[in-house]
């Protein structure tokens, strides 16, 4: 089977505390309501990816644990092949968040066994997909999708969701892996960590990335192929921001994989992040197929007046 979408990343069981307020040093805050959800963030693009109706696939490492056997039907109840390992030892990556009644959040990684995922546990199938997804792991995985870069079809195109954790490494510690993405996708404090520059266009051009898009929250996104362009983002009542980016990228991708262009694509991922926000954990609101009839109507009346097409 050709897939359409394979991601390789960290997959953590999320721990949501809602709190009055995130505590600063020495303070005191009353958790309201804890909620847990099954997380990690090329998982959450993964699934969301999934309930687009694409061919989907995940690779990881979980422990033989109960939050393992949970991420792994998760990704299962979602329609995700599983070709995640497991191991006989350790603990399954955790994630522990603090989220204010504003859906600002504070995160504590634990990342258990997933750093010990090993090139012999990747199954050759698994390899075979349009798109491979790529996001952090908190220590030494990133090896493991050194190694797979260098074994998938050229024809496959590799999409980097590097996350704080890559980017505070650098664009020389991350230049085997930037040199094999086709589409980075980042935040702006990300983007300025991993270049040093302040400039957003200025950073793009110098990683020689192709397509590099910076997701801005409220802001909306501006994105870079040589041109740029800038979405602003879509109205909506955020109770959390828990995998706003990774249901960006779902969108972004999906759009993406399907033949549209840049500002299509943004705009179709920040109607996925607007969709995940309006509830709590990273993928509990995101929509499934009926988003693409949504989407395309939106962009067929948009795009027709703002071009003056004819609709020929």
């Amino acid at each position: 089977m050709l897939f359409d979408a394979v991601g390789l990343g960290a997959l953590n069981m999320d721990q949501l505390h809602m709190v009055e307020r995130i505590a600063g040093p020495d303070e005191e805050v009353f958790v309201r309501s804890i909620l847990e959800s099954c997380g990690g963030s090329a998982a959450n693009t993964i699934i969301g990816l999934a309930r687009l109706g694409l061919r989907t696939a995940f690779i990881g490492k979980v422990a033989g644990d109960r939050e393992g056997s949970i991420l792994r039907e998760n990704l299962k109840g979602g329609g995700v092949a599983d070709y995640v390992a497991v191991s006989d030892e350790g603990r399954s990556g955790r994630v522990m968040g603090f989220v204010d009644p504003q859906g600002n959040r504070a995160l504590y990684v634990d990342p258990g066994v997933n750093d010990t995922l090993s090139m012999d546990e990747v199954r050759e199938e698994a390899l075979k997909t349009r798109l491979l997804h790529l996001t952090s792991f908190a220590g030494s995985g990133i090896r493991v999708q050194r190694e797979v870069l260098g074994v998938i079809d050229d024809s496959v195109t590799v999409s980097l969701d590097p996350g704080h954790l890559y980017a505070e490494r650098g664009a020389s510690e991350l230049e085997g892996i930037l040199e094999r993405t086709d589409i980075l996708l980042v935040n702006r404090r990300e983007l300025e960590i991993l270049t040093g520059s302040p400039d957003p266009a200025m950073a793009s051009a110098e990683l020689g990335v192709d397509v590099v898009v910076m997701k801005m929250g409220s802001e909306g996104v501006r994105a870079f192929d040589g041109s740029e362009v800038m979405v602003e983002a879509l109205e909506t009542s955020c109770r959390d921001t828990t995998g706003a980016g990774d249901a960006f990228n779902a969108g972004f991708l999906y759009a993406w994989l399907s033949g549209h262009g840049l500002e299509v694509s943004c705009l179709f991922g920040n109607y996925m992040a607007s969709r995940c926000i309006e509830g709590y954990g990273a993928t509990s609101s995101l929509p499934g197929r009926e988003a693409l009839e949504v989407l395309e109507g939106y962009l067929r009346d948009t795009y027709q007046e703002k071009r003056g097409d004819s609709g020929k």
